[in-house]
């Protein structure tokens, strides 16, 4: 990876790890974009920093649009450095009984107070795709003009994209 990347992906996960809510962004049944703030699930320190989660409730609208549409965005702003993320992935809803209480941290239990709650809670794992960065110091200037893009190749590999959005 090169040297650039690297800085780029390290501003990336400084901003991210910084705040404690950010925006989900799902296709909704009908037309548009639902839009919700969430507050993460910071990874375990053995894994990809790259797979980002979610607590839930499995009969949300939000656990419903992923089902139909796994494809995600995450917002992050962290405004004290002018930070902002934007990263695109594939949610997956890890539903099983096993799964969420190898997840489950007891601080989940005031925002699913009974055994009932706790029965449909459900972990949105995203996995990381593409980010588009604004990060004042670390992507080129003039900050603000453009999004600096990184992607993932084929190998699971970070790499700048040639297409850039405007």
């Amino acid at each position: 990876m090169t040297t650039e990347v690297s800085r780029l992906l390290e501003g990336a996960a400084k901003a991210i790890t910084s705040v404690r809510y950010c925006w989900l962004v799902t296709e909704a049944k009908s037309t548009g974009v639902h839009a919700r703030p969430m507050g993460c699930v910071l990874p375990f320190p053995h894994e990809n920093n790259w797979t980002v989660r979610f607590v839930t409730n499995g009969r949300s609208r939000k656990a419903a649009d992923i089902r139909r549409v796994a494809k995600v965005g995450l917002v992050f702003q962290q405004n004290a450095d002018d930070a902002f993320v934007v990263l695109t992935g594939t949610a997956t809803l890890l539903e099983q009984p096993s799964r969420v209480r190898q997840l489950w941290r007891q601080a989940y239990d005031a925002y699913f107070p009974t055994e009932a709650d706790r029965a449909n809670a459900a972990f949105a794992e995203v996995s990381v795709e593409r980010m588009e960065l604004w990060i004042r110091g670390v992507t080129p200037e003039p900050f603000g003009l453009r999004p600096t893009v990184l992607e993932r190749d084929s190998g699971g590999a970070w790499r700048l994209s040639d297409l850039e959005a405007a």
